[in-house]
């Protein structure tokens, strides 16, 4: 299975870092890219090919930075997987998909299963806030193969001692969920 991995936002956080926690000294560009590159290796370990690319262009296409969409369909990825962290005082994960009823809301079920059995462990008021349609999210709208964008928990609140302990057991899950995904094609 070839899976395209898309840590959000702008690589070195230049221009945009995404949420931040001052006081925590946390940014979501760098916790995804960490999440990211270890589900990377862990996904070569299970036998996938893999392919990487941080950028800043969500929600619109810009030719000032590579477009993530265009190549991960150039690359004929078959899932692709966008890396955030939320903000704005709630808790646990979330994943948005096109279209829940299709095989881009089953990778998204498969992915969030996982999150929420993985960290409810250390945290039981990490919540499973669910899997959502975000039909207005550029990274859904134009690949070409299942995608999803998960929020791996809120770097605002208590959910930041998971994001800063356990991005490892984070990055493992996601596997998992991809990996429970490619075993039902």
């Amino acid at each position: 299975m070839k899976v395209f991995l898309n840590p959000g936002h702008a690589a070195g956080g230049n221009p945009d870092p995404g949420a931040v926690n001052e006081s925590e000294h946390l940014r979501e560009c760098d916790i995804a890219l960490t999440v990211g590159s270890l589900a990377g290796s862990f996904l070569e370990e299970a036998g996938c090919r893999v392919k990487l690319l941080q950028s800043h262009n969500l929600s619109t296409e810009s030719p000032a930075y590579p477009s993530v969409t265009g190549e991960a369909n150039r690359w004929l990825a078959d899932v692709f997987v966008s890396i955030h962290v939320n903000a704005g005082g709630g808790r646990g994960a979330e994943t948005y998909c096109f279209w829940q009823y299709g095989a881009g809301g089953r990778l998204a079920r498969c992915i969030q299963r996982q999150l929420i059995s993985s960290l409810q462990v250390f945290d039981g008021g990490y919540l499973d806030r669910g899997v959502k349609e975000g039909k207005n999210l550029c990274v859904l709208r134009r690949t070409y193969m299942p995608a999803v964008l998960v929020e791996l928990g809120f770097i605002d609140s208590r959910d930041v001692l998971l994001l800063r302990r356990h991005q490892e057991d984070m990055a493992r899950a996601l596997v998992r969920g991809i990996t429970d995904y490619g075993q039902g094609l």
